[in-house]
């Protein structure tokens, strides 16, 4: 593997497919005048840009030859501080993750997998005098302000995927 770095060995390619795909949501939702298809697709490409943000982690692992299958920032951190390594890498998605984009997706995936409280309370009736409510109708309905736009969350694939460029070409190893 002469003229490679340690991470094209590894899972890059992950982490580029899963940015493609959340590309390609992005694509999709943007085609769309379907005001649930429009939003399936916003959270698909939230998920994906998620993905990738994790594949980018473990790529890291990798990276350091730490032996871990779902690493998290703070994992490596602490496997790297225990053999008195830092990585520039982990501090800056670090930094990004308290305060910036990464903040961003990780708060809209968070939202993505969880129900956002309703505004208002409904008066609930005993279940007799009302039929069983249909839940798929009720999640499709439900206001989705707190779901990003396609535009933003291109925008945040367009950051994450300079970030990866950027500390990739300072991962290479000579």
């Amino acid at each position: 593997m002469a003229g490679k770095t340690r991470v094209a060995k590894y899972q890059a390619d992950r982490t580029n497919q899963k940015l493609y795909f959340c590309r390609l949501s992005c694509q999709a939702a943007g085609s769309t005048n379907d005001k649930q298809l429009y939003q399936a697709h916003c959270e698909t490409a939230i998920f994906h840009l998620y993905g990738a943000l994790l594949a980018f982690i473990q790529e890291l692992g990798h990276f350091y030859s730490l032996n871990m299958t779902a690493p998290t920032l703070s994992d490596i951190e602490q496997a790297l501080g225990e053999r008195t390594q830092v990585s520039p890498e982990i501090q800056r998605l670090q930094q990004l993750q308290q305060q910036g984009f990464i903040a961003n997706i990780e708060r809209a995936y968070e939202r993505c997998l969880y129900a956002v409280p309703p505004d208002t309370v409904v008066d609930e009736k005993p279940s007799s005098d009302l039929a069983a409510p249909d839940l798929i109708v009720n999640v499709v309905t439900l206001s989705n302000q707190w779901l990003p736009d396609e535009a933003t969350i291109r925008e945040w694939r367009n950051q994450l995927l300079e970030l990866i460029e950027q500390l990739r070409a300072g991962m290479v190893e000579f």
